[in-house]
């Protein structure tokens, strides 16, 4: 039988007790003070996102995202919880016509899987009409640029370009009504994308020191927002079935149909505490309870939690070629049946997104005796936002071709059937159509204008780049 993350994550090697211990090594006592201010922390934040619900996570309508005071509130916002909702940057009228056309697309067209994942949770399709045409749109491209630019860099030559959103296809989130309610996924439970012992390894994200004010007992002075401690690291060292080839900034979730029955759940819960988690979650593998009953007044306190001596090689919830898995057993602190909350109610046409190393859990809907019977139908698709650089644009060369074959993702291809054979698979004309160059640009189907930027900026360095990476004869798809 094999083992789950979390058991995994208990046995790791011998060699994970070493990388621990060098990565705080003469840092001792700085890394403890920092534990007992991040578990006071924890408590009171907790605490208010319990009261403040779904509420606590920031919204703002598409129009007002170019606007000064209501953009900057929503930023700020966003920057301190990691998730927000950016509401009717699609039309109704627009999603209505998207879900119909993929209502019937997937009614003409067998074979494709869902996922491991029984109920409403994602579809292994990545080229329907919707899909291709919402990662088109100029509007979903116009909100991608505004939540690219809220990350900053600590380099001023970093190579990347957030003006110029670069898509990458995911999976489509469904709705089977005769096998919703699955309660696998417990309100216990979490996750973080971007791999899991890749985040203490000196070969993942040590190569870019993402983590360095966290390591040195300073977790305030971590900056989640910084691109340029993680365009060179490596998240997935050990071919990881679930891992994300690309940068991607935001995960995120395009509503097509809101669809939810009175006492039902939002597909998403997420831990609104972005810079908190994430530094409780990389130091939790150094500490151990000196009483472990879980159910004692005490066993959260500061002062039952030491220092490991010596070290052990258990990271909690990390295991090579997993993703990062969080529980109430393994991070009790961060109390993860309260913390989890459900996103605010979305209307078709809502983009929900959160940090890359945001926590989150899908949900099961509640399924009425009156839906039961009913086909299954698209409620959303996921849609995560990812800047311009080298890393990105070399999946889009593989990408593209995944697409002009009807192939899944390339993150996605384990030699299934895909969508090669599919009546009604949009192709190029149909992205052109949807969103004109800047859609083709986002896939990699035209070169970008050099012209746009200001020349010898580090954009102009990252156009060209691109460029030569995606067309090295310099020849593009131009439809317009």
């Amino acid at each position: 039988m094999s083992l789950t993350a979390s058991e995994a994550s208990l046995n790791l090697p011998p060699r994970f007790a070493k990388i621990k211990q060098n990565l705080i090594i003469g840092k001792e006592d700085a890394v403890v003070a920092s534990w007992a201010r991040l578990l006071d922390q924890l408590r009171s934040e907790i605490d208010h996102i319990t009261k403040a619900g779904p509420a606590v996570i920031p919204s703002i309508d598409f129009q007002d995202i170019q606007g000064d005071s209501q953009a900057r509130e929503f930023s700020r916002c966003l920057r301190k919880r990691g998730v927000g909702v950016i509401r009717g940057v699609v039309s109704g009228d627009t999603i209505d016509g998207w879900v119909t056309e993929n209502e019937e697309y997937i009614s003409h067209n067998g074979g494709t899987r869902d996922s491991p994942f029984r109920g409403c949770h994602p579809r292994d399709m990545y080229w329907s009409p919707a899909q291709i045409k919402a990662r088109a749109c100029p509007n979903v491209l116009a909100a991608q640029a505004f939540l690219l630019n809220l990350w900053q860099t600590s380099d001023p030559e970093a190579a990347l370009a957030t003006n110029f959103p670069t898509s990458y296809a995911d999976r489509l989130h469904m709705e089977d009504p005769d096998d919703c309610g699955d309660t696998s996924f417990s309100k216990q439970t979490g996750y973080m994308d971007g791999g899991s012992v890749e985040r203490w390894e000196t070969d993942g994200y040590g190569v870019g020191s993402t983590y360095q004010n966290i390591w040195d007992g300073r977790w305030e002075e971590y900056n989640p927002w910084d691109s340029s401690t993680r365009l060179k690291i490596s998240t997935n060292l050990y071919n990881s079935a679930s891992a994300c080839s690309m940068f991607r900034m935001f995960n995120g979730y395009l509503c097509l149909n809101n669809g939810r029955p009175p006492g039902g759940e939002s597909p998403l819960r997420l831990c609104p505490m972005l810079q908190l988690t994430t530094a409780y979650v990389l130091l939790r593998p150094f500490f151990s309870p000196v009483h472990s009953s879980p159910g004692s007044p005490a066993f959260l306190s500061a002062d039952n939690w030491i220092l490991e001596r010596p070290f052990s090689s258990a990271i909690q919830g990390a295991a090579p070629s997993f993703r990062q898995e969080l529980s109430d057993a393994l991070h009790p602190h961060l109390r993860l049946s309260e913390s989890m909350i459900q996103v605010p109610a979305l209307s078709p046409g809502d983009y929900l997104v959160w940090h890359c190393d945001s926590i989150s859990s899908p949900t099961a809907t509640i399924t009425t005796t009156s839906n039961r019977g009913a086909a299954p139908r698209p409620t959303g698709m996921y849609l995560p936002a990812c800047p311009l650089t080298r890393t990105n644009a070399m999946y889009l060369v593989r990408q593209r071709r995944a697409f002009l074959l009807g192939q899944p993702g390339p993150d996605f291809d384990d030699g299934a059937r895909g969508e090669g054979g599919h009546m009604g698979r949009p192709g190029v004309q149909e992205i052109c159509d949807a969103g004109g160059n800047g859609g083709l640009r986002a896939m990699g189907l035209l070169a970008w204008d050099e012209c746009d930027v200001e020349d010898g900026s580090s954009e102009a360095v990252v156009l060209e780049m691109a460029n030569n990476i995606l067309f090295p004869d310099r020849h593009g798809f131009d439809m317009g």
